[in-house]
C-alpha cells in the first residue's frame, strides 16, 4: 500500500475507546478493541465512504514519537477544510504513538504530522454480518454490513425476498438496495417484502459473496444477523 503524509492530525478531548470494527461509519460495533479515528479526507470522492477503512499510522517527527505503526479505525468523515489529510483521534488513541511514558507530552503537542496508509480488515473467524437498522419496517428495509474481511470496499447490496410472497412482489429475483451513507444500504419497496430475506454483496475489487436468507421471516428491527459466508 501508498504510505501517505498527513500534515495535520489532533486528538479529541473526551473520546473513550469504542469497540469499533472496520465495517461502518460512526455506529457502536460487537469486537475487539480498537481505536476510533475520524478522517477529513479532501479528495473528489462524490460521496462519503463506502464502509470504514482499517488504517495503520505512525509519528516520527515529534520527539515524543515512538515510530511504532498502530492500527487505527476511520469511523466517520467530515468534509471541513482542515488539510488535505486530517486526522481526529481519540486521546488514548494518540497516546498509542508516543514512546512509553510520554504519551501525555505528545498528546499536548495538539498536531503533529503522520504517515499512515490502508491495511486489509480482518476479522479472524467471524463471517460477515448484517444489521437492520432501526425503522426498517413491511416496506423499508435498512441493512448495516459489518465484518468483511478485505481491502475493498461494498459497492453493492442486493437483496432477495423469499419465492413464496405473493403476486406482484420480489420473490426469487434480487433488487438492488440503495446506499445510504457509508456501509447502511437501503430499499423503498411497494410493496410488503416478504421475509426471509437473501442478500448479495459485492466489494469494489468485484468479489461477490450471497448470504441465503441470513434475515429470518421473523425478523425485527435493530438486531443483528450473523452469515456463514466471508471474503477469503
Amino acid at each position: 500500500s501508498t504510505v501517505l503524509e498527513s500534515k495535520s492530525v489532533e486528538w479529541l478531548a473526551g473520546w473513550p475507546i469504542p469497540t469499533l470494527l472496520c465495517s461502518t461509519e460512526a455506529v457502536p460495533l460487537r469486537g475487539g478493541p480498537h481505536l476510533r479515528v475520524h478522517l477529513h479526507l479532501h479528495r473528489s470522492r462524490g460521496t462519503a465512504p463506502h464502509a470504514v477503512q482499517r488504517t495503520s499510522i505512525k509519528c516520527t517527527k515529534h520527539k515524543a514519537c515512538s515510530g511504532r505503526q498502530e492500527t487505527v479505525v476511520i469511523t466517520d468523515m467530515n468534509y471541513y477544510p482542515v488539510a488535505p489529510y486530517h486526522f481526529d483521534l481519540s486521546g488514548t488513541a494518540f497516546g498509542k504513538l508516543a514512546k512509553p511514558g510520554r504519551n501525555d507530552e505528545l498528546r499536548h503537542a495538539g498536531i503533529i504530522d503522520i504517515q499512515f496508509t490502508r491495511v486489509p480488515c480482518e476479522f479472524p473467524g467471524l463471517k460477515v454480518g448484517f444489521h437492520v437498522e432501526e425503522g426498517s419496517n413491511a416496506v423499508y428495509m435498512a441493512i448495516l454490513v459489518e465484518y468483511e474481511n478485505g481491502d475493498g470496499d461494498v459497492v453493492q447490496v442486493d437483496l432477495m425476498e423469499s419465492g413464496r410472497g405473493r403476486r406482484g412482489g420480489g420473490g426469487g429475483r434480487w433488487t438492488r438496495m440503495r446506499e445510504s451513507w457509508g456501509s447502511i444500504w437501503r430499499l423503498d419497496s411497494n410493496h410488503r417484502l416478504q421475509a426471509p430475506f437473501s442478500l448479495r454483496i459485492r466489494n469494489e475489487s468485484g468479489k461477490t459473496l450471497v448470504a441465503r436468507n441470513v434475515i429470518p421471516k421473523n425478523w425485527r428491527p435493530n438486531t443483528f444477523y450473523r452469515s456463514i459466508v466471508q471474503y477469503s
